[in-house]
């Protein structure tokens, strides 16, 4: 690196060993015995070194001084142009709108990016390649050389040229309006004639390793100032010194990592010698809550960026703009979306009568009102309307009125959801979104939050960029492309988290670790993809970039690695950890610390890795048994059973227990995704209304038209709406083609036989066995004067219906569970008999396999009770059923768990309870192990 700054003279360049200390090299430099420092000019690459050297100066000086001037690189270019342009810096997001104006002037994009919401993710690509072209200064005619092997996804197959007349109608452009870019005032000054007047004692560059072209013209001109001095830190050389101080950690994962910085930290001074280096911000929060949560904040630093679009003020606003997407051509909205929304914490929390806790009841009895009625789309002015009455009418004992609850819902939809139904222009949308955040602010709990303010000022910094910007004027077609650029613009966005840089424990981002030494070192995830940071999005081909003499991945790599190395030789502990599980690797620098390690084993140079895993525990709990009280047998006394009761107590009398008797049940949910029970209440109620249509007649092929193409659609629309897509489209067209063999197989059996539909979701009260059955049944068919009692599965096998009567033994009662699969149809049979006085002989039932692979012939009808002798087998399935209930009803007979964990708790909703949670993985519970 030093050959190539060879225009500065061998006495301006002060080369110190990787281990020493830069800081203290430059305030050793300029010490005097005044107390004016302020004629010395210092640069470093970035911010933060700059509050080290004056503590360090303060230190040795010990009485008031005023300190030298100390500019990152970025600052000292602003500083030189300012004495030469009055040019505005421009925002990223205004100069993609100009490179988007550019193009559409010269024809130059393909029609679907001419849309500013398709063209603005690549336009930030074009943007970075713009600036890192114009401040390596590669000419106009350079890249038309190179052009044609460049892909621009985005240009017209019409346009031979398209980056060379982009890049130098931009910086045209932005030289005739008076504007500014980083690269764009790196090469003014650069080009400017004289740099030297500027007034110092002494100007130090320090602590750099490469530079661009224009920053090299830059430094050149410097360098002919009298008093210019080059501070360069050799790289560090592998020896048994350097390897004796590192400690590395293998961990299976993230919280494993942060555990180990706890363990370290447990038995260390906190100091501001301390750093916790976080290549990726995503390890911040488990690192404070979990890995190190016995320190007060105000023992330790953070000083990183953390990304917007981790908030939780990012995902408040997600919620919200997916609720208004969902809008229908009726002015409906999807529920579960709306659900989602007001349920966030911040919605939920918005203030009534000072109260954020009755604010919260409010949403959760509205949430649950409108699952309990299966609303899956809702129009606003409904809800404002009638769940106000419902909501008042349940909470009688919270002092509120329906005028109350209504005033407060009318609040939260005025100023979230409905300022979006309509949007103007950019500036009218983020003006919106603006408000929005302020309304949070002002009239919830959110503000409590120690990081809320913080979020909300990154937030409101990115809206008051765009609204001051050249793009406030653009208009999207359409409202989610407004959404779409939010997301956009809050993607490169960081919540800046500034502490006090001189005190405690440091946790710092890597680039904010540049030319600080510091005794204990503890580096996180050390991964590939992670660190080095080599992933960006490259425009450019690396062919192309060698051509053009742009760095690459190699010369980024070659400067990570530099300062990587630095800060470790200058600790005196060092502590490394990455992750190791079949997702990650270990990062490139790990690799190349270990292989140099193993060049030196004949130096006895041994440096070993510390595995960390979990110790785990792995057990197969048994549930105990629940004995019944005389509360309990009051409650199964006055039960009223149905046919799936006796089965879910024949799998498991946990399961009946806390179904039936506790009436527990899981949550129902309004989802956005179509789930596997939702397919089974499609088909029964699609079958349904079809075959109500044809109750009580007897039938012909002709009496089966298509109308369950017209009823599944309906169906569909209720609950999903009109834009069905992806898996729902799918399962919609899978569901009509299942109901059209079925449908063919009726016009056949029409056909063939006398056919005829007496009863449709029949309604059956009976008692039997000394207990009342209350239930429906699917269908009731007549065929050649046979009754047959129907019951839909979607499944396609009978394993799961299938009673085995040549292994069943009634007198031994373990052998019920393995070999009876179902008794609905039986009881089925049982209870239509003696409500309608048939001979349950005469009786015949079936499952329906809808899941079959085809639906043509009567291999889809299963009969559990087809065997040799049907009426003995009824007999033996009577006795079972009324065993089951006595036992149910017998106070010294406890609830029992199920006999086979694996097939029974699988799919169980009572999983958490019985503790049987990872079966058929078994229970387990673990530890961190080192």
């Amino acid at each position: 690196m030093i050959d190539k700054l060879n225009f500065l003279k061998e006495e301006q360049i002060i080369a110190i060993d990787s281990a020493e200390d830069i800081i203290q090299k430059i305030v050793d430099i300029i010490y005097s015995d005044g107390y004016d420092y302020s004629a010395n000019f210092i640069v470093f690459p970035g911010k933060r070194p700059s509050h080290y050297l004056k503590k360090v100066l303060a230190q040795k000086i010990r009485q008031s001084f005023i300190p030298p001037k100390v500019f990152s690189a970025d600052e000292f270019v602003e500083l030189l142009f300012r004495k030469t342009s009055n040019a505005s810096p421009i925002e990223t997001i205004e100069a993609v709108g100009i490179i988007y104006e550019i193009c559409l002037k010269h024809n130059l994009l393909s029609p679907f990016f001419k849309k500013f919401d398709n063209f603005i993710s690549f336009g930030f690509k074009l943007f970075n390649l713009f600036e890192e072209l114009y401040i390596e200064e590669i000419h106009i005619n350079k890249l038309k050389e190179v052009e044609t092997l460049i892909d621009i996804p985005i240009k017209s197959q019409e346009k031979l040229r398209f980056l060379s007349v982009v890049y130098e109608n931009f910086y045209e452009e932005l030289i005739r309006k008076n504007l500014s870019t980083r690269a764009l005032r790196y090469r003014k000054v650069a080009d400017s004639v004289n740099l030297q007047d500027l007034e110092f004692k002494n100007l130090i560059y320090a602590g750099f390793f490469a530079f661009t072209a224009s920053e090299k013209r830059i430094l050149e001109k410097l360098s002919k100032s009298k008093n210019f001095y080059f501070i360069f830190q050799k790289e560090p050389e592998f020896n048994e010194k350097l390897f004796s101080k590192i400690n590395l950690y293998s961990c299976p994962d993230t919280h494993a990592e942060v555990k180990v910085v706890g363990r370290i930290m447990e038995k260390s001074a906190i100091d501001e010698k301390t750093v916790i280096v976080l290549p990726k911000s995503d390890t911040l929060f488990p690192l404070l809550r979990q890995g190190i949560p016995f320190l007060k904040e105000e023992n330790y630093n953070i000083s990183m960026g953390y990304p917007l679009n981790r908030t939780p003020i990012y995902g408040f606003f997600i919620n919200l703009f997916e609720v208004v997407n969902s809008i229908e051509n009726n002015n409906q909205f999807y529920t579960p979306l709306y659900l989602k929304f007001i349920l966030h914490p911040y919605t939920k929390n918005v203030l009534i009568k000072n109260s954020a806790e009755l604010s919260r009841i409010i949403f959760h009895e509205m949430e649950n009102l409108l699952i309990s009625k299966e609303i899956t789309f809702v129009e606003l002015e409904w809800i404002e309307k009638e769940i106000p009455v419902a909501v008042a009418s349940n909470l009688k004992d919270f002092n509120l009125t329906v005028d109350d609850i209504r005033h407060h819902i009318e609040m939260i939809h005025n100023n979230t959801i409905k300022k979006f139904t309509s949007v103007k222009n950019i500036e009218e949308f983020i003006k919106n979104c603006r408000d929005v955040l302020i309304f949070v602010y002002e009239k919830t709990t959110a503000r409590f939050h120690p990081l809320f303010y913080p979020y909300v000022e990154a937030f409101i910094a990115q809206f008051d960029k765009i609204l001051n910007s050249l793009i406030k004027n653009f208009q999207f077609e359409h409202l989610a492309s407004y959404f779409n650029f939010f997301k956009n613009l809050i993607m490169f966005g960081n919540v800046p988290l500034p502490g006090t840089p001189l005190k405690g424990l440091q946790i710092l981002g890597f680039l904010e670790t540049r030319n600080i030494k510091f005794k204990k070192i503890i580096f996180l995830d050390l991964n590939e993809g992670i660190f080095p940071p080599l992933s960006e999005d490259y425009l450019m081909p690396y062919k192309v970039k060698k051509i053009l003499g742009l760095p690459t991945y190699h010369d980024r790599e070659k400067l990570i690695y530099y300062y990587f190395s630095l800060l470790i030789d200058g600790a005196e502990e060092v502590h490394l950890c990455y992750i190791k599980n079949d997702r990650n690797e270990r990062s490139r620098f790990i690799e190349k610390i270990i292989w140099e390690a193993e060049k030196s084993i004949s130096r006895r140079i041994d440096i070993s890795v510390k595995s960390l895993s979990w110790a785990v525990n792995l057990t197969t709990r048994k549930p105990a048994e629940i004995y019944k009280s005389e509360e309990t047998m009051e409650v199964i006394n006055n039960l009223c059973f149905s046919p799936s009761a006796i089965d879910d107590y024949l799998d498991c009398g946990l399961k009946f227990y806390y179904s039936y008797v506790l009436k527990l049940k899981k949550k129902k949910e309004l989802s956005a995704e179509l789930e596997h029970s939702d397919i089974g209440t499609i088909v029964h109620e699609s079958l349904k209304e079809y075959f109500k249509l044809r109750k009580n007649k007897k039938l012909n092929p002709d009496d089966f038209g298509n109308d369950i193409e017209f009823i599944v659609r309906d169906i569909f629309l209720k609950k999903y709406g009109s834009k069905i897509t992806g898996r729902a489209y799918l399962i919609k067209l899978q569901i009509l083609q299942r109901l059209f063999q079925l449908i063919e197989y009726y016009k056949k059996l029409s056909k063939n036989h006398r056919l005829k539909i007496l009863e449709v979701e029949e309604l059956i009260e009976e008692r039997i066995f000394n207990v009342n059955f209350n239930y429906r049944i699917d269908l009731v068919e007549s065929i050649d004067e046979s009754i047959s009692i129907v019951d839909y599965k979607i499944s396609g096998t009978e394993q799961h219906y299938k009673i085995k009567f040549d292994k069943l033994d009634i007198a031994d009662r373990e052998s019920w569970h393995k070999y009876i699969g179902s008794l609905q149809i039986p009881l089925y049979i049982l209870l239509y008999a003696k409500k309608h006085k048939l001979n349950v002989f005469d009786l015949k039932g079936c499952y329906f396999l809808l899941g079959k692979a085809l639906l043509i012939d009567d291999t889809m009808r299963f009969d559990p009770l087809n065997q040799n002798d049907r009426k003995e087998c009824l007999k033996i399935v009577s006795t079972v059923i009324e065993k089951l209930i006595n036992e149910i009803k017998d106070k010294d007979i406890p609830f029992l768990p199920a006999f086979d964990f694996k097939s029974k708790c699988r799919l169980c909703d009572y999983q958490p309870i019985c503790g049987t949670l990872t079966v058929p993985s078994k229970t387990s519970s673990a530890g961190p192990v080192i």
